[in-house]
C-alpha cells in the first residue's frame, strides 16, 4: 500500500478482507524480522479454516521442493501491504464506535446504511441546534444529513453542495419548499455550523489513522536514507 494520506490509508485498508488482513499481520508479528538461514526460509500463507482465512506460516526447503498446499501462497509486497492495512484497522479500532461509523461513511469502500445512519445522529446531536424552533429545526436535522453529503465529496476533491442542492435534498425529506434565495438570511449559520461541526469528527477520526501513516513514512524514510 502506497501510504499518501489518512484519507487514503483508511480507504485502500479496507479493500481487503478484513479476517485476512488482520491474520496476515498477526502473523507477521508472530515472526517479527527472522528469516530463514541455510537451506529453509519461511512463508506466510492463507489457508481456508472453518470458512474463514486464516494466516499460517511454513518452514520449507528452498530447493527441490514442490509446494502442493492448497492455501494462497503471499509475496513480499502483498505480505507488506496486508501488514500495513492491519495496522491502519488496527488504528480504526482504537476510535468510539461512532466515530467509527463516521468515518466509514467518508472513507470506506464498504461503508453502508447503517454507517450514515450513525454518522447522522453524531452530527446532528453534537451540532447544538437541537434547541431551534420546530419547524426550522426539523429542516436543520436533514440539513446535518446534507452536510456530511457535501463533506463526503469535498474530502474525495469534488465540488460540494451549494444552497440550491441542499434546499432541493431537503424538500425531498420533509415535503416542504425552502428557498434557496433566503440561505444567507435563514440558513447560512446552521449551514456553517453544522459543516465545522463535522470538519471537527472528521479530523478526530482521522488522528490515529494519520499517526500510524505518519510512522510509516518515518521508517520508510529511514530505509532510504
Amino acid at each position: 500500500m502506497k501510504l499518501i494520506s489518512a484519507r487514503q490509508a483508511w480507504h485502500d485498508a479496507l479493500h481487503e478482507n478484513r479476517s485476512s488482513v488482520m491474520a496476515v499481520a498477526a502473523e507477521q508479528a508472530r515472526l517479527g524480522k527472522k528469516s530463514g538461514g541455510g537451506d529453509e526460509k519461511v512463508i506466510v500463507m492463507l489457508e481456508n479454516e472453518n470458512g474463514k482465512e486464516v494466516a499460517k506460516s511454513y518452514t520449507v526447503r528452498r530447493e527441490g521442493v514442490q509446494e502442493t498446499r492448497g492455501g494462497s501462497r503471499l509475496t513480499e509486497s502483498r505480505c507488506a501491504h496486508m501488514l500495513v492495512a492491519g495496522l491502519i484497522m488496527q488504528a480504526i479500532d482504537t476510535l468510539p464506535k461512532s466515530i467509527r461509523h463516521l468515518g466509514h461513511f467518508l472513507y470506506s469502500p464498504l461503508a453502508n446504511g447503517n454507517d450514515l445512519s450513525i454518522a447522522h445522529a453524531l452530527a446532528w446531536l453534537g451540532s447544538g441546534l437541537d434547541s431551534l424552533p420546530e419547524r426550522k429545526r426539523e429542516r436543520a436535522y436533514w440539513m446535518a444529513m446534507a452536510a456530511l453529503q457535501s463533506h463526503k465529496r469535498l474530502v474525495h476533491d469534488r465540488e460540494g453542495m451549494g444552497p440550491g442542492e441542499v434546499c432541493m435534498f431537503i424538500e425531498d425529506r420533509t415535503g416542504v419548499r425552502m428557498d434557496p434565495h433566503n440561505w444567507m438570511r435563514d440558513w447560512a449559520f446552521i449551514w456553517n455550523r453544522l459543516a465545522d461541526h463535522i470538519d471537527r469528527l472528521d479530523a478526530k477520526a482521522l488522528k490515529p489513522v494519520a499517526a500510524v501513516v505518519a510512522d510509516m513514512k518515518e521508517r520508510e524514510d529511514e530505509y532510504a536514507a
